[in-house]
């Protein structure tokens, strides 16, 4: 029974270490084994999934070899971004490794391949600077563009022109969209000119040298009643030489009636013509003011005439 007992121990502790000998020897086969997978996976176009299995590979047993293989898995799936960095993670992790110049090669060719940017704006149709270059297209569109920072403009009219830094990753693709805002109005327009029109008179002229209507309406009138005036005193005269050759009361009171019209007239004449000036004089110097106004009006009674006018401040 004693010699029966040993053999158990024997057999138990023999078993112990050859467990705990599998054991340590697991990761290593069991990254051969993923390794292995992940050829086949390769070989078959299954990309995505051979680089699955050679991260695992590389998990289970940390060889800078495995780094190789994935970061071509992942440039036949056009992460060329992700390839760069394993590359990248490669060298220092092996940096006396034979194929360093291979590698660093294959790097270099990695970051020449340009970058597509799709480039959008709200609103579209703004011109495209790309580096301080105009590239000759309007947004939306898509940019080629080495990789690296650069800096992109935007110009659209109506608008501020907008400009923004981006870093593009060589070998991909990428959208950029970029908001404009409005541009400012530099004339800051008001709405004194519209409520002067609206009054009907003279009107300040909103900041604007220009005679406003109102002056050209009252240099009308002037000009209007000046040559009614004339007419009405040729007329007067004409009624006068005929009462002087045959007194009558009609002709009298004919010439009386057209005396009257002739005075009133030339007063409003003169009358408009002063008001115009003053208007004008006004208007210009108040030009920065859009709170003026002035109302004009030709009057006419029994014992004369005018023209009267209003100025507000």
């Amino acid at each position: 029974m004693r010699a029966v007992r040993s053999l158990f121990v024997i057999a138990a502790l023999s078993s112990v270490v050859w467990t705990t000998t599998g054991q340590a020897q697991d990761p290593r086969a069991r990254a051969r084994q993923l390794y292995t997978e992940a050829q086949a996976l390769f070989q078959a176009g299954n990309y995505a999934q051979a680089e699955a299995s050679f991260r695992a590979a590389y998990d289970a047993v940390p060889n800078p070899v495995v780094l190789r293989a994935i970061a071509s898995a992942q440039e036949q799936q056009g992460n060329i971004a992700g390839a760069i960095q394993t590359l990248e993670q490669y060298l220092r992790d092996a940096p006396g490794a034979n194929d360093r110049a291979e590698v660093e090669g294959r790097l270099q060719a990695f970051r020449q391949r340009p970058a597509q940017i799709a480039i959008t704006s709200t609103p579209p149709g703004a011109r495209i600077v790309l580096d301080g270059r105009d590239t000759g297209h309007v947004t939306p569109h898509e940019v080629t563009m080495s990789g690296g920072a650069h800096t992109i403009e935007l110009h659209l009219e109506g608008y501020t022109a907008t400009q923004q830094q981006f870093e593009a990753q060589a070998g991909t693709r990428a959208r950029l969209e970029i908001g404009l805002d409005a541009a400012a109005d530099p004339l800051g327009t008001s709405g004194g000119d519209q409520q002067h029109a609206d009054d009907g008179g003279g009107g300040g002229g909103g900041g604007s040298s220009d005679p406003s209507v109102g002056v050209w309406v009252l240099a009308g009138i002037g000009a209007a009643t000046l040559i009614a005036g004339t007419v009405f005193g040729f007329l007067a005269l004409s009624e006068q030489s005929n009462f002087d050759t045959a007194p009558a009361n009609d002709i009298a009171d004919r010439g009386e009636t057209f005396a009257l019209v002739a005075d009133i007239s030339f007063g409003v004449a003169a009358l408009s013509v002063i008001a115009a000036v003053v208007l004008y004089v006004v208007e210009r110097a108040s030009a920065d003011s859009s709170q003026q106004a002035a109302i004009v009006a030709p009057f006419a009674t029994r014992d004369g005439g005018g023209i009267a006018a209003q100025l507000r401040f």
